[in-house]
């Protein structure tokens, strides 16, 4: 009897301090005085932005288009990965990114987020953020839960759109993003891509417009031409690696390179034999700046007048290369260096597109494909320092034949930018790539498959995903990737 009456008061008093709980009022005792009390666009943006780089960095693409492969961990260079999750970008970046344009349209709050910049110019820039950042990830998956998502739980089981209507989206936004841009006005504050200078990002949304024109060039030919003409009619685009746009970095481990991270304990990452015997074969002088000579090894057959490449050697893909001084690494200045900037779109990029661009018919201002295509190949030279000689001997030799040029060359140019060789490989099945043979399935991977979250959590709309794009494994194409 006692213990019963012990634990009848025992639970009428938890009653009592629960209830009493729910009643008071504790003020601002939480509350921190140092921070925030409502969001800062400018702090959004920048931490949103920081995944541009993350992107421009990531080592899928590099490992599966076999310009670098790994040491004694091999991993993507087997085809290891066989799904991924999206989320960190819907739930980071992009949501930061969404919430900027919606504290700048509103009318509560837009009076405030002009604090720190336009209303428009920061609309505008969180746009075409947010458009690269989902061209990035439609061209792993294919579809994405877009115009449905971000709902939390008004919407935890959001449709999917199809990679088709999310390249219209996208067209949509950057097309509205550039309507928006006024450099007469305030810049945003936070910006540290450009430090606010609307002026490079009416270059970059463009450059990205001529991206986005070239990837659906096979499957719609029609939308393409006209996307991209527009920007050539814009006069707006890049044509010298002065305009080149390019991620930089800071000095801190808070904002230093990805490249730098990656070797501060380790050396991972090595040249492919791939890279490295296309670059001698043609004897390409950017054979010389794009990797440091291996430590303990040589090159048994070099193909340079003195031999002057016998010291440049590349790693199987796939293999185990536990010794990794016995092949060349990426060159020191941007492993070792922790603020050397990261090219995003550069002259060589566009240049190649508009070479392509002509060779379809399309109007780019006059120039002919042969000419463009050799300004692609001077471009890319420049940009990494090649003498001028050797440039001019190089292109001498290589005159433009047909697409396959463009390809590899654009292979070639795009060293150490993995999402768009990636894609652009995808695109135009060459140069031809042989793949590793010590993968389980000797496929090189043509999209990411989804995290098995996605079926688990939201099994109706994957599996209309799934009919309408196709099996959910690493080797059915992309919409736009039909050759």
């Amino acid at each position: 009897m006692n213990k019963k009456i012990k634990n009848i008061a025992l639970i009428l008093c938890i009653s009592f301090i629960y209830s009493s709980c729910e009643t008071v009022d504790f003020g601002d005792v939480n509350d921190n005085p140092n921070g925030p009390t409502a969001a800062v666009t400018s702090q959004l943006l920048t931490g949103a932005e920081i995944t541009v780089a993350t992107v421009v960095t990531h080592m899928q693409g590099i490992l599966y288009t076999q310009q670098l492969t790994e040491g004694q961990y091999p991993g993507w260079s087997r085809y290891t990965t066989l799904t991924a999750n999206y989320n960190d970008y819907f739930t980071g970046s992009i949501q930061n990114l969404n919430r900027i344009i919606e504290l700048n349209e509103a009318e509560a709050t837009k009076d405030a987020a002009g604090a720190y910049g336009s209303n428009n110019n920061q609309i505008a820039v969180a746009t075409i953020v947010r458009t690269f950042i989902l061209q990035f990830m439609t061209d792993r998956w294919g579809g994405l839960p877009w115009t449905e998502g971000f709902q939390g739980i008004d919407n935890p089981q959001p449709k999917f759109d199809t990679q088709e209507e999310l390249y219209t989206i996208m067209f949509t936004d950057i097309d509205y993003a550039l309507s928006l841009i006024d450099a007469s006005e305030l810049n945003p504050v936070g910006d540290v891509i450009f430090d606010g200078d609307m002026d490079k990002w009416t270059l970059f949304a463009n450059s990205l417009k001529m991206t986005m024109a070239m990837r659906i060039s096979h499957v719609n030919p029609s939308l393409a031409q006209t996307k991209f003409e527009e920007v050539i009619a814009s006069g707006d685009f890049i044509s010298t690696n002065a305009q080149n746009i390019e991620y930089v970095y800071g000095s801190v481990d808070a904002d230093d390179s990805p490249w730098a991270d990656r070797w501060k304990t380790r050396e991972d990452y090595i040249l492919s034999v791939t890279m490295m015997e296309s670059l001698r074969s043609e004897l390409d002088p950017r054979l010389f700046k794009y990797a440091e000579p291996a430590r303990d090894s040589i090159y048994p057959t070099p193909a340079f007048p003195g031999g002057a490449d016998a010291a440049y050697v590349g790693a199987p893909n796939g293999e185990v290369n536990g010794n990794v001084p016995d092949y060349s690494f990426p060159p020191a200045f941007i492993t070792y260096t922790v603020d050397t900037p990261t090219p995003i779109y550069t002259a060589a990029q566009m240049k190649f597109a508009m070479a392509e661009a002509a060779a379809n018919g399309w109007n780019v201002g006059g120039s002919t494909a042969a000419v463009l295509f050799a300004e692609g190949i001077t471009a890319s030279m420049e940009a990494w320092g090649v003498d001028a000689l050797d440039i001019a001997a190089y292109v001498a030799t290589h005159p433009y034949t047909g697409i396959n040029d463009i390809a590899y060359e654009k292979w070639v140019a795009l060293y150490l930018n993995g999402p768009e060789s990636w894609a652009e490989w995808r695109r135009f099945d060459y140069p031809v790539l042989v793949p590793s043979a010590n993968a389980a399935d000797p496929r090189i991977p043509v999209r990411d498959a989804y995290d098995s979250s996605v079926q688990d959590n939201n099994p109706d709309n994957y599996q209309a995903i799934i009919t309408a794009q196709g099996a959910d494994d690493l080797y059915t194409k992309l919409w736009w990737d039909v050759n």
